[in-house]
């Protein structure tokens, strides 16, 4: 299934699941749900697990089929996944990767008939078996027996086969998208056909593992009509260097010209959730490919105006709005969204927004929205997704509503992204600092390595100064910096291996700065040569990779300097700063 090429990270997951497929060859595996938003993974987690166990061949035979949004009829679906899962079975036995192919496409038709016939001609292990079970569906289809007859013989089907006397194999059922069962199979009376599986997941020689998107709506699901039948795991988002290495690798593949830092840009305003990274790399007519953070915004602009990100949260949103309020529900999305990690009881939320709302009728709308999956809810609080491309897709449709500004929006809509982008980087650069304190306190007895930390701890301490300078508009070394345009570097090296301690990078402007952190009582060894050195370096480097932009210089000790080398700064047009 799938490419496997494609597909990274995601270690824990697969240990995990291996694990459990393992354990179905001694039937003691339950069934599970892997449930987890649209886009955060699960297919792709699935279709490697079935090409693991497909191409081990040690006795578990994979079976997957995908529920598809549009009504169908029980006898339909009872045709269409028997003759599926039929095929995987012989696809397994025949070792024939475009049965399995044909098989696990819902866009692929299938007959059981025909598939009949060519079962027929071939040779495989079980084939009286199958071809008695391909005549029954074909007897069975001849009749018209109650919708959800056919519904429970189609969830069998699995359960049945790997019960055959003489049959050896066990069966590991992977059903996606799992919500869609009942809300598009129609089997008459029965208007929770998920029922049906209320015997059949329980059974060790063919345990599910089904997946959701609509987390709140299968979870509700599971605890009402399947009780005790799935253990439950919710799907993390991805690690976030697993998240940048696929970025790498998708941006190879779609021709994109994509730095590390740019991917770590891709990464944050996507919450590392590997669909929406791949809504963001794939080629669309009129989308620009992405070099850096500038055309990232470009294709996050297209994604959430018009392309797949954008009818993918508008799906979500017309769920929720048929029984949600629609003012409110907004107002409350929005306003979770912009206080991304932190978490509102109802009382609360109202205080906040000032609503005017019923307490019980607040309640019951943050419950249909979390079930929905608009809102995240822990231990009573409601909070916003993880994925920040909600927030997008909200300004883009109700910029009206949300009081957004109309003329500069498109200026609006690339700042919030940096800016949220900058904090998050600001925190980890606090992060790294408060780590580094602590570290460099441990160290005190190595004392190379303690100064070294020292000046690492420095560098970060003037990068972080500088970017909240250019946030804040503060001028003066970050003039004509833009917060929208603009890169920085630690330790950047020149082709001689020299290197400079801080880069940073804007749209006509370069600044390069040293950092010392010389203890007072060393300033001293700041001289002349040391100084004339960093002037060279910098201007190769200028030379070298950013020859048609304005060099600036500036030095930074962390105790100043001697009286007597001002004038060398001056002379050398570099910028002193201090602690």
């Amino acid at each position: 299934m799938g490419k496997p090429e494609h597909f990274i990270g995601r270690i824990k997951e697969m240990e995990f699941l291996y694990k459990w497929a393992d354990n179905i060859r001694n039937e003691i595996s339950r069934s599970i749900a892997f449930l987890g938003r649209r886009k955060i993974g699960k297919s792709l987690i699935l279709e490697r697990l079935y090409n693991i166990i497909y191409s081990e061949q040690k006795g578990l035979i994979p079976f997957y089929y995908e529920f598809t949004e549009g009504k169908r009829s029980g006898k339909s679906f009872y045709h269409d996944f028997l003759t599926r899962f039929y095929m995987q079975v012989v696809g397994y036995y025949l070792r024939d990767i475009l049965l399995i192919r044909d098989a696990v496409d819902f866009k692929t038709d299938v007959d059981v008939n025909d598939f009949k016939n060519e079962v027929e001609s071939v040779s495989i292990p079980n084939k009286d078996r199958i071809i008695k079970q391909l005549y029954r569906c074909i007897n069975m289809l001849e009749r018209e027996e109650n919708p959800y007859e056919y519904v429970i013989a189609a969830t069998a089907t699995p359960r049945s086969f790997a019960t055959t006397p003489g049959v050896e194999e066990k069966i590991v059922q992977m059903i996606d998208e799992f919500q869609y069962l009942n809300m598009y199979i129609d089997a008459g009376v029965e208007d929770k056909p998920c029922k049906a599986y209320m015997s059949t997941a329980e059974m060790k020689v063919s345990p599910l593992i089904i997946t959701g998107s609509l987390m709140g709506v299968v979870s509700e699901e599971l605890m009402r009509w399947l009780p005790h039948r799935f253990d439950e795991f919710i799907v993390p988002k991805m690690d976030e260097q697993e998240a940048i290495h696929m970025t790498m690798n998708y941006g190879k593949i779609y021709s994109h010209s994509i730095t590390p830092e740019t991917a770590s840009y891709i990464v944050y305003i996507t919450n590392n959730v590997p669909g929406r990274i791949i809504d963001m790399l794939s080629p669309k007519f009129g989308k620009t490919l992405i070099s850096n953070t500038e055309s990232a915004d470009h294709a996050l602009k297209y994604e959430v105006e018009g392309g797949t990100i954008k009818h993918d949260w508008d799906e979500y949103l017309m769920l929720a709005m048929k029984a949600v309020n629609d003012i409110n529900m907004r107002k409350m999305t929005w306003f979770l969204c912009r206080h991304e990690g932190e978490w509102f009881y109802p009382m609360d939320l109202k205080r906040e927004m000032s609503l005017d709302i019923d307490d019980q009728k607040l309640r019951d709308e943050l419950g249909l929205l979390y079930k929905y999956d608009i809102v995240e809810k822990n231990q009573g609080r409601y909070g916003g997704v993880f994925d920040r491309t909600l927030k997008k897709v909200f300004m883009t449709n109700y910029r009206d509503i949300l009081g957004l500004p109309d003329k500069d929006f498109d200026e609006y809509f690339r700042n919030d992204s940096l800016l949220d982008y900058l904090k998050e980087r600001i925190k980890q650069l606090e992060l790294g600092l408060e780590d580094a304190d602590i570290l460099r306190n441990k160290l005190k007895v190595l004392q190379g390595d303690h100064n070294n930390l020292k000046g690492h701890y420095y560098e970060r301490v003037i990068l972080l100064r500088l970017i909240k300078s250019i946030i804040n508009k503060k001028g003066g070394l970050t003039e004509g910096i833009s917060v929208t345009d603009f890169s920085y570097k630690l330790s950047a090296f020149l082709e001689s291996g020299n290197e400079i301690d801080i880069v940073l990078e804007g749209k006509e402007v370069v600044l390069m700065i040293e950092c010392k952190n010389y203890a007072p009582e060393y300033i001293h060894k700041i001289t002349k040569k040391m100084v004339k050195e960093f002037v060279e370096k910098a201007r190769r480097l200028a030379k070298e990779r950013f020859q048609h932009k304005k060099l600036r210089l500036a030095y930074f000790s962390k105790h100043g300097v001697e009286d007597k080398m001002k004038p060398v700064f001056d002379r050398h047009g570099i910028v002193l700063g201090n602690s």
